[in-house]
């Protein structure tokens, strides 16, 4: 019967830690944005490779001379409109380079910051 207790008591935290992990991901993720947003260095990279489920390889250089090669999972609208072997042109944080986005998401970020009321 203590196997039962025990076996519940596990779900029970495993039903907890999961949610709060994706929330403190998902913030994480947004505030990353919002310094891109704000602060973002613009460059061209170059889809290196499209692979797996969405995954794409892109590289690109930074304003030190630094190159700097990322793999991420991309939404399907994004991963389908990228060629292997184009460029694409991101932002990055100037402190951060390996956190980017890319420059048409900030652009439109940039246009709704700009045409919300003021005080909010």
């Amino acid at each position: 019967m203590l196997w039962v207790i025990l076996f519940f008591g596990a779900l029970f935290l495993l039903a907890l830690i999961v949610p709060v992990f994706i929330i403190v991901s998902w913030l994480h993720h947004l505030r990353d944005f919002g310094e891109i947003v704000a602060q973002g260095v613009p460059t061209e990279a170059m889809v290196e490779r499209k692979y797996g489920y969405r995954r794409v390889v892109i590289t690109y250089q930074d304003a030190g001379g630094r190159m700097h090669r990322h793999d991420r999972t991309l939404l399907p609208s994004d991963f389908h409109r990228l060629l292997e072997g184009c460029p694409v042109s991101i932002l990055y944080l100037p402190h951060r380079p390996h956190v980017w986005a890319f420059a048409e998401d900030v652009a439109q970020a940039r246009q709704l910051r700009a045409q919300r009321p003021q005080g909010q």
